[in-house]
């Protein structure tokens, strides 16, 4: 008899902490789910690799450098190694360093712009991915730092907030890879 509640208490609270444990699981998950931007939350969702896209655009700022001074990709990242930002490199150049974040945000614009029609974010998370790619390319132009920043995400729609699984699985948040390409 002993042994027969034994079992059953322990099956008890293997049962209690399942369920609990799966109650905990389900408050951490986004609120919405599904496909379309319908099933997006945060300024631009469970991370839609907004990084890749803006290289593929050519909208980093060492990219818009290397169009409007003609330096290669290359020489520029040697400057920023040697400790100049890509405002310095501009202003050696004969370049507004404000040329190269306006042209920056056009493309970048431009990808949003497409992400919104492919329904992969809605236009109220474009407009917050934009505002918040507006004030960052503002101050990473002036950095002389040349490891990502300190907003920035692991790439590769691997959100690296506590809690987030990797590849861009779990939602964490507003995506920190929105705007984290130079």
């Amino acid at each position: 008899m002993k042994h027969s509640k034994s079992l059953v208490l322990v099956t008890a609270g293997l049962v209690a902490g399942l369920v609990l444990g799966g109650m905990g699981l389900a408050a951490a998950s986004p609120s919405t789910v599904g496909g379309g931007a319908a099933g997006k939350t945060g300024a631009v969702g469970a991370c839609v690799r907004m990084g890749q896209a803006i290289r593929g655009s050519g909208a980093r700022l060492v990219d818009v450098l290397a169009g409007l001074t003609g330096l290669s990709a290359a020489d520029i990242r040697s400057k920023r190694t040697a400790g100049e930002s890509i405002a310095d490199i501009a202003r050696a150049e004969g370049v507004d360093p404000g040329d190269i974040v306006d042209k920056a945000l056009e493309l970048r614009a431009s990808v949003l712009e497409q992400k919104v029609k492919d329904e992969t974010i809605t236009q109220a998370q474009a407009d917050a991915a934009y505002a918040q790619m507006k004030e960052r390319l503002a101050e990473r132009i002036e950095s002389t730092a040349t490891a990502g920043p300190s907003w920035g995400g692991r790439g590769a729609g691997r959100c690296t907030r506590r809690g987030a699984s990797g590849g861009g699985a779990a939602y964490c948040g507003p995506c920190p890879n929105a705007a984290q390409v130079q």
